[in-house]
């Protein structure tokens, strides 16, 4: 089954199709998505910042890593579940679409990085190394990269 077939066999399903005819559905979830990457965001910023020694300096580094993570976590859940409704409502403009595979690979990068990051900073660290700065800038490049990425969703042929 090719990918045009999945998207169509998805979209035909009760469950799409209710997502589909319920007009508040779509743009709820949508929200819901955007409002969580937004947080997310600004939560990777702050661990982000503190790493590089610039945001939150009076407070010691793994408790800004546990504090901020567990957020992280529940907002990646959240956009998880947001972002996989969206997908069955809308599968045609997903599944198909090269823009989703850069968002979703971006996001794998950014998590794994994340994930090693939010190690590295829950040991008590009194200044990362400069490796840990520049994979903390560097998650914030992917970070924004994914929300440039989702917004061009809407814009980029399927194939």
């Amino acid at each position: 089954m090719n990918l045009h077939a999945f998207s169509e066999w998805l979209s035909a399903t009760a469950f799409s199709q209710k997502i589909q005819i319920t007009s508040w559905a779509i743009p709820g979830i949508q929200t819901v998505h955007l409002l969580a990457i937004a947080a997310l965001f600004a939560a990777a910023l702050v661990v982000a910042l503190r790493i590089g020694g610039r945001g939150l300096a009076s407070e010691p580094l793994p408790s800004v890593a546990r504090r901020f993570g567990r957020a992280i976590w529940m907002l990646l859940v959240v956009l998880l579940v947001s972002g996989s409704l969206l997908i069955v409502a809308e599968p045609g403009r997903t599944i198909t679409n090269p823009v989703f595979y850069l968002k979703m690979t971006m996001v794998v990068l950014a998590c794994v990085i994340t994930i090693w990051l939010a190690n590295v900073a829950r040991r008590e660290l009194e200044r990362p190394a400069a490796i840990h700065v520049a994979a903390a800038a560097f998650t914030m490049i992917l970070w924004t990269g994914v929300i440039f990425a989702g917004r061009f969703i809407a814009y980029v042929e399927s194939y």
